[in-house]
């Protein structure tokens, strides 16, 4: 049996969160709540009991188990009195699994569109910031006998690409799962680690003091900048050359910052407000579709194009169909805020979010898929040259040093923001089938949190050799999601096997 958590006393500074992490805090409200999921298709009949229940306890054994290797799962955000500087990670110390990952059971008989109804309701439901902030649920009685895991994490946490670490810290490369460690419940009934200790949180007085230095500045007026100073004194002397080299980057980085900013004072940054850029409501609906990737791989490379441009020009296509079907007009502008990670490959389960942003106008006047897909390459490779991304990257590196009401005021202007009608994001997920305990995954599709003013996301995933394509929409602005997503998949299609090539 595992014995309570253990405490340790405080000897280090508590974990502050970065700007942009505590941005996501500041910017959810009822109608935006700013957590992202992840809606896991497995097959069912390995997840169940001889009863023909699913496993719920071994699955939580299995989440604790794993979720070792990622402590931010058993902590909370926490904000000084007054919400003066950034908020700080605790530990949670009434932690328990079973607060987390919880059923439920479809209504029969559990089509699929009851349980895409149910992920869009789950979807809106706001993590409770009383304990740390995720869910997962595990969703029983398909028609068919699956099983689907949705997971949702919240923005502070982390960014899509270590979502996807994390998540796979739960499944394995083969049906023979690693055997979690035997666990039973504590004496109160909670499940406990006996390996995780509990950090006690800082007194509000602390916490007080320590936002009054960040926001003033102080931290790094007396610590951080003269010890970086002095270390890159003495890393000149020491490596004179190195220097150099180091000078000479950054001088070339600001040249690129200086194209970013000229990029974005063009007449063509603001795009114009669409029927899917009205103020969101409390209510969503979820989509989606796959496509084999082997395929769009060959098309990227044929037309000279990455698999994110054949990504974007299905979305062209996407939102062309949409716009036919409701009888609007597919010429006016449309642009979308694409997200790339701004980490290094080698930095897995840094739990924070590395992101950058640059726009993408999407040529959803043009009629031909292959035409859209060559016009989005073109696009993406100049905004790449323009720097667009590198400079987001360097605006958010300086909001570290901003006071968190600057912060909290920043965050709260993108519910207006005038740049982008719609999010996609494209992240790359594991290359070859997954298991969790002995399920094989089939499909594995991301759904992304909607902006005030933005009806309309578009989260892309690859897995094994599937790209899955989430779409989430404001019910009320865009019940017809669905047709988005067959736009979507029938562009895909296209691109693969040109109407009249056979």
């Amino acid at each position: 049996m595992r014995g309570p958590a253990t405490t340790r006393p405080a000897t280090t500074r508590p974990t502050r969160l970065h700007a942009l992490d505590a941005g996501f805090l500041a910017l959810e409200s009822p109608s935006t709540p700013m957590h992202f999921a992840s809606v896991a298709y497995l097959d069912g009949e390995p997840l169940r009991d001889p009863t023909g229940r699913v496993r719920l306890e071994d699955l939580r054994r299995l989440v604790e188990d794993r979720l070792a290797l990622a402590p931010r799962f058993r902590q909370q955000p926490r904000s000084a009195p007054l919400g003066i500087g950034r908020p700080v990670w605790v530990d949670d110390p009434d932690f328990d699994v079973a607060d987390h990952v919880n059923e439920v059971v479809l209504p029969a008989p559990g089509t699929e569109e009851q349980l895409r109804d149910l992920c869009a309701h789950l979807m809106m439901r706001a993590l409770p910031r009383s304990r740390p902030l995720w869910e997962l649920w595990v969703v029983d009685g398909s028609a068919d006998r699956s099983v689907v895991l949705l997971e949702k994490v919240h923005h502070v946490m982390m960014d899509g690409i270590s979502g996807i670490d994390v998540a796979m810290l739960l499944t394995d490369a083969t049906p023979e799962p690693t055997a979690p460690a035997a666990a039973a419940p504590a004496s109160d009934g909670k499940h406990r680690s006996s390996v995780t200790a509990v950090e006690p949180a800082p007194s509000d007085i602390r916490l007080l003091a320590a936002g009054l230095m960040g926001d003033l500045g102080l931290e790094r007026w007396l610590f951080e900048a003269p010890a970086r100073a002095a270390g890159a004194l003495a890393g000149a002397v020491r490596h004179p050359a190195g220097a150099a080299r180091a000078a000479t980057a950054t001088v070339r980085r600001a040249g690129t910052l200086a194209r970013g900013v000229g990029s974005l004072f063009t007449p063509g940054t603001v795009t114009p407000r669409t029927p899917l850029n009205r103020p969101v409501g409390r209510h969503r609906r979820y989509a989606h579709v796959e496509a084999p990737l082997g395929p769009l791989h060959k098309v990227a490379k044929a037309h000279g194009c990455t698999i994110n441009d054949v990504v974007l020009a299905a979305v062209a296509g996407g939102v062309r169909r949409l716009r036919l079907e409701r009888g609007e007009d597919p010429a006016t502008p449309f642009q979308v805020a694409v997200p790339v990670s701004t980490r290094h490959p080698d930095e897995h389960l840094v739990l924070e979010n590395r992101v950058a942003v640059y726009l993408v106008p999407l040529p959803v006047d043009l009629e031909d898929p292959v035409s859209r897909l060559e016009e989005v390459g073109a696009v993406s490779r100049r905004h790449k040259r323009q720097g667009q991304a590198e400079l987001v990257s360097a605006v958010l590196a300086t909001a570290d040093r901003w006071p968190m009401a600057a912060v909290g005021r920043a965050a709260r202007l993108l519910h207006r923001q005038p740049f982008a009608n719609a999010v996609v994001t494209n992240v790359p997920g594991p290359s070859s089938t997954r298991y969790v305990l002995g399920a094989r995954l089939r499909h594995f599709v991301p759904l992304v949190p909607l902006a005030a003013n933005l009806d309309v996301s578009v989260g892309v995933l690859s897995y094994a050799d599937e790209l899955s394509f989430g779409c989430l929409a404001d019910a009320e602005h865009c019940p017809d999601v669905a047709t988005l997503a067959a736009g979507i998949g029938d562009t895909l299609a296209a691109l693969v096997e040109p109407p009249g090539s056979t």
